[in-house]
């Protein structure tokens, strides 16, 4: 379920640094706020998360900020925070999102068919080398996205803390460390420090720990498991 809301330019666009706006700023901007993440804090792809004064400001920085697609506003306590990707659904986010009362999260224009939005085919994706995945806009299976470049890459230098989910996959014969008797749902939060990527065999319950990825690995270490589910972490902001 989504909502829209509507900003007017003069409140978006003043001027900055004695220029004006470019045009494409200067146009009314319909906000998509998901009412999915009310209450809920995401830590994903963060690029600030700053007191700042009313939503519309919290907004206009985004729309100055190249890299920001997303923004979360808490009414209660004045804090925005900017995210450099579009989201979809909080049971899509790895690890969870955190309990925050008062948290509202809008999309911006720039958003649309970008990383992180809701997808049924891998055309509604518009990134290059990106799909749809499980219902949401990634880059395809080992790829990273990079927030600074805004698109998939193939090295990562600094990682984040949140891990993108490809189910169906697995690394085979590169297993660094095992947890058993876990639920899929305490596995991401095992995947930290030089944690590189993560997997879950729904089979016998275990969470698998790698410093490796899946375009790392040989073809022959490549696997396709239906019960299998592997994660890879994001690139940090």
């Amino acid at each position: 379920m989504i909502a829209f809301v509507w900003f007017v330019a003069v409140i978006l666009c003043p001027l900055l640094q004695g220029r004006p706006c470019s045009c494409s700023l200067c146009e009314k901007a319909q906000l998509v706020r998901l009412p999915d993440f009310d209450n809920l804090f995401v830590n994903e792809h963060l690029l600030w998360n700053d007191l700042m004064d009313g939503v519309a400001a919290c907004v206009r920085r985004c729309f100055l900020d190249t890299r920001c697609r997303s923004v979360q506003v808490n009414r209660n306590s004045s804090r925005c925070s900017g995210h450099a990707t579009a989201f979809a659904s909080p049971t899509k986010i790895y690890p969870p999102a955190a309990v925050s009362q008062y948290s509202r999260l809008y999309l911006l224009p720039k958003a649309a068919h970008f990383i992180g939005s809701a997808c049924t085919i891998d055309g509604d994706c518009h990134v290059a080398t990106s799909a749809c995945n499980d219902g949401v806009c990634t880059c395809q299976i080992g790829l990273w996205f990079s927030p600074s470049q805004q698109a998939c890459v193939t090295e990562c230098s600094t990682l984040g803390s949140g891990l993108v989910r490809y189910p169906g996959y697995a690394i085979w014969r590169n297993d660094v460390s095992e947890y058993t008797s876990l639920e899929e749902t305490s596995c991401p939060q095992l995947c930290r420090d030089t944690c590189q990527s993560i997997e879950f065999d729904g089979e016998r319950n275990r969470c698998i720990i790698n410093t490796a990825t899946y375009l790392r690995v040989s073809s022959t270490d490549q696997g396709q498991h239906p019960q299998w589910a592997y994660y890879q972490r994001n690139c940090a902001a």
